[in-house]
């Protein structure tokens, strides 16, 4: 009678916990999980890791490729793809379901042309339209988004399709771009120069690199460089009648060398033929300049020691 009543315990208090952790009590499923998703694309001649392993229980994952024409699998779960097309790569364990990914084959990203202008001239509230062309172009490539970006916001902005906005005077550079995704990234730039209330220098820095960029329409510009508690200067107005000529002074002379408050400004031709050094000869500090007379820009490449200030005379 004892191991009647001992045998229902048990049995009431097995119930019991099954009721009060059925998870617990009913068997983990195992399956197969990828690190992908269920439909990827991959481009022709790349690699992509389905990153597969098996969940619950420790099994081998075989793969198979319904063709192989378009894309290859390799038993670790490598896919390759081989040309343009459609394949399904299907994993498989032992007493697991079966998983399918599908995978895009296309044709990488080969260049962008820019079809509208690569340099603008706006007035303040106008808007442009970038107009490119992706290539190879059609069907087989991939599908190839375009990223745009406004060096300075304040004067040009641009939205993601691409369209420009003027704001205020001045100079902006929009890069147009491709991803990673789409094989590699190709870049495009627009100038965007908007001469209404342009009474400013514009600078850009990248790293050690500098550009500065004036408005061809002023006399004269007064470049000064201060350094250890001094300033030197120098005035482009020594180089021509307004800042349009003094561009094209520094570019169309082999060689020539002017001294000025501080400054010695020389142009060497074997620096090349838009490269002018200018020189602060009291602490010693010199500066290769590129001299881009279309854009009306001064590119420092070395970083500037003490601090650069502009003064405009209109």
């Amino acid at each position: 009678m004892k191991k009647k009543i001992t045998a229902f315990i048990m049995s009431v208090c097995l119930v019991a916990a099954m009721i009060a952790d059925p998870v617990q009590a009913a068997s983990k499923k195992a399956y197969i999980k990828t690190g992908v998703s269920s439909k990827v694309t991959v481009l022709c001649g790349k690699t992509l890791n389905l990153k597969a392993k098996t969940v619950n229980k420790k099994k081998k994952i075989t793969y198979k490729s319904s063709k192989k024409s378009v894309a290859t699998v390799s038993s670790k779960g490598i896919v390759k793809g081989k040309k343009y097309g459609t394949v399904v790569i299907t994993l498989r364990a032992s007493g697991m379901s079966a998983k399918k990914v599908k995978v895009y084959v296309r044709k990488p990203v080969t260049s962008i042309k820019l079809i509208s202008k690569s340099s603008l001239k706006l007035g303040k509230g106008k808007t442009s339209q970038i107009k490119t062309k992706v290539y190879p172009g059609g069907k087989q490539m991939v599908n190839a988004k375009l990223y745009y970006k406004s060096s300075n916001t304040k004067v040009a902005t641009v939205s993601s399709t691409g369209k420009i906005k003027a704001k205020s005077g001045g100079y902006a550079k929009i890069t147009v771009s491709t991803s990673k995704s789409a094989g590699k990234v190709y870049t495009k730039y627009v100038d965007v120069f908007i001469y209404d209330g342009f009474n400013d220098v514009c600078m850009e820095t990248s790293g050690n690199k500098t550009i500065y960029t004036f408005n061809p329409s002023w006399k004269s510009v007064t470049i000064k460089f201060t350094s250890n508690g001094k300033t030197y200067s120098f005035k482009t107005s020594d180089l021509g009648s307004d800042v349009k000529q003094a561009f094209n002074t520094l570019t169309s002379f082999a060689g020539f060398e002017i001294k000025k408050d501080g400054v010695k400004v020389m142009k060497d031709a074997n620096k090349g033929k838009n490269i002018v050094n200018f020189r602060i000869v009291k602490t010693g500090e010199n500066y290769d300049v590129l001299v881009d007379n279309t854009r009306y820009q001064l590119t420092f490449y070395k970083k500037i020691k003490g601090k650069v200030s502009f003064t405009v005379e209109k």
